[in-house]
């Protein structure tokens, strides 16, 4: 339960952001199903270089644009992300992102699957 198209403007933020990002070639993965802990999660995993580590905590802040992925090509104002993380917040979510030990990022929408949860 929660606003439809909130989340499908998040989910579709995630997507569109990982397929704008990623090496020409290269493989975007997107999963779904039940976590634990009455959850259900949806991961989006690009491969290429990742983010650098002092900027993961950093891309979900307004405005704010990773150094190595400058306005790519005029599109975009830097505050996808942060939609993303406000719209889960707002439906008692969460989203974590992380860069993969063998190359690659991985960003994670957890939402209850109970409005109570």
């Amino acid at each position: 339960m929660g606003d439809r198209e909130l989340l499908r403007e998040a989910i579709e933020n995630v997507i569109r952001n990982a397929i704008r990002y990623t090496p020409p070639g290269s493989c975007v993965t997107v999963r779904a199903g039940s976590a634990p802990a009455g959850k259900y999660s949806i991961t989006v995993r690009v491969q290429g270089s990742g983010v650098r580590p002092e900027h993961l905590d950093s891309i979900f802040e307004p405005f704010y644009r990773a150094p190595q992925y400058p306005a790519h090509g005029g599109l975009g104002f830097g505050v996808g992300l942060a939609i993303v993380k406000r719209a889960v917040a707002l439906h008692r979510g969460s989203v974590l992102a992380r860069n993969l030990e063998r190359g690659g990022f991985e960003l994670t929408i957890l939402l209850p699957l109970s409005p109570t949860g």
